[in-house]
């Protein structure tokens, strides 16, 4: 599968931009650790030049992240100058100082949407992230329908939600929600000394079929499933299927048709993926005060671990499953944060089922 993505071309499809770590929020389940901005963060004119290289580059999609977003001084700005060159872009925020003066700025950019954070009813989300932020998010919301800006919203499944998927879809749905992203926990920064709070891989017999219920709904919100759930079995179709062609996982695509730029500039295939504050730096690619965006991402060397990938790195029943060549070992995020290894992922659906004697291998 690889090699489908190769005829279709490396592009940054799908980018997922930090413009700063600063966060008013310390949520337990973090995965960069945000709070403080990071040293030496790229600064208006840098950011601004890197959206015109995104945008020459193909970009389709950008996701302002952080952090906190929108404590970047220049977050509608940068919005603005990639939608000014046909670049579709959003916005994800916690909510906290949410209010219209940022829905109209975000409207005033072009951007297509505003996403918040839900992570469970009143009682889980405000201890995941803190007191009175549920209502906070509630309020974002009901700011953007009446603004007329379309809101979104992206939710973690943990310990603490998992069996609420249902009575949270009722609620964006009260809340004139457009659509709901869907995304595993996984034990990575903040979430790393949380353990309690992450899902085990049996969880999936219960959140997939689920999953794919939500989907199967003719009602807002959409329900979308993030790349980190699935793979394969009788919901796959149901969970993936966008309209497209191609209705199954065809593998994770970081740094091949997805990117993601941390606020300092440096870059990884996926925001997602561990760096500096993580102890790690197997994902980092280089650094946009060191070489352009166009340089490092047309490197013949850059994201090896996808790029350049075989069969014969995958471990453990990756390795063995009749998916191997397709799935290449599901979310490297995922695969990585649980064993240490991008290539043997023991968040699969499939492999789960087959294990407890549900599905033949």
């Amino acid at each position: 599968m690889i090699e489908y993505l190769k005829r279709l071309g490396f592009y940054p499809r799908n980018v997922v931009w930090e413009l700063t770590l600063a966060c008013n929020l310390r949520c337990r389940h973090c995965g960069s650790r945000a709070g403080k901005a990071r040293d030496n963060e790229l600064t208006e004119v840098e950011a601004l030049d890197v959206a015109d290289q995104l945008a020459a580059l193909g970009a389709e999609r950008v996701t302002l992240s952080g952090g906190e977003p929108t404590l970047s001084p220049y977050w509608h700005t940068v919005g603005k100058r990639l939608t000014d060159q046909g670049v579709r872009v959003n916005i994800i925020s916690n909510g906290k100082t949410w209010t219209k003066k940022h829905t109209r700025m975000a409207q005033e950019a072009g951007l297509e949407s505003a996403a918040f954070s839900l992570d469970g009813l009143q009682e889980v989300h405000d201890r995941m992230r803190k007191k009175g932020n549920f209502q906070e998010v509630l309020n974002a919301f009901d700011t953007c329908r009446e603004e007329g800006l379309p809101a979104a919203c992206v939710s973690t499944i943990n310990k603490l939600n998992l069996h609420t998927l249902s009575d949270m879809r009722d609620l964006l749905h009260e809340h004139n929600v457009a659509s709901w992203q869907l995304q595993l926990g996984n034990p990575a920064g903040n979430m790393a000394d949380n353990r309690d709070l992450v899902i085990v891989p049996e969880d999936l017999l219960e959140i997939i079929p689920e999953v794919a219920r939500l989907r199967s709904e003719d009602k807002l919100p959409r329900v979308y499933a993030a790349d980190n759930v699935g793979y394969y079995g009788k919901y796959e179709k149901t969970i993936r299927d966008r309209g497209a062609r191609v209705f199954f996982w065809v593998g994770c695509r970081a740094g091949c048709q997805v990117l993601g730029i941390e606020s300092d500039g440096n870059i990884k295939g996926c925001l997602s993926l561990p760096s500096a504050l993580n102890n790690e730096d197997q994902f980092s690619e280089g650094n946009l005060r060191d070489r352009s965006l166009t340089e490092i991402w047309c490197d013949d060397d850059t994201f090896a671990y996808n790029r350049k990938f075989t069969v014969d790195q995958l471990a453990g029943f990756c390795h063995t499953c009749r998916y191997n060549d397709i799935c290449r070992g599901g979310c490297s995020w995922t695969a990585h944060s649980h064993t240490g290894n991008r290539f043997d992922n023991p968040f699969c659906y499939y492999r789960v089922a087959v294990e407890a004697g549900i599905i033949d291998p």
